[in-house]
């Protein structure tokens, strides 16, 4: 419920954020309807470490923008979106796919929110 929460807040507040989910310790834990990450579980889980060039979700390509220790931002070709991650905790990343029309930098500034919002809550 509280993530369930926390994700109806983030799309009310940037509605070009269609898409997420939480990844913890290796697993997909919670996600939309409307995207399916568990095939690409071991992608996500080593991008931000490896700042690994590209991941692949949903059959999309992402490749990668910027990342950090806090943070991954992987843009697809042809219009296909963003995948944006910040990390909530010691493992355990919020995940979001944003709209081709935002914008990466600012969509990661609201995606942050949200994992300090879910802090000590999962």
């Amino acid at each position: 419920m509280t993530i369930d929460n926390e994700w109806n807040l983030l799309y009310s507040y940037n509605p070009k954020i269609q898409a997420f989910a939480i990844l913890k310790n290796g697993e997909i834990i919670w996600q939309t309807s409307n995207w399916d990450c568990v095939p690409a579980v071991a992608e996500l889980s080593d991008a931000p470490a490896s700042a690994r060039e590209s991941v692949e979700v949903g059959g999309v390509k992402y490749k990668r923008v910027t990342s950090s220790k806090e943070s991954y931002v992987a843009t697809a070709d042809k219009n296909q979106g963003h995948l944006l991650m910040s990390r909530i905790e010691v493992g355990i990343w919020a995940i979001a796919w944003a709209t081709h029309d935002s914008i990466p930098e600012l969509t990661l500034i609201d995606l942050s929110k949200t994992a300090v919002q879910l802090m000590r809550r999962l």
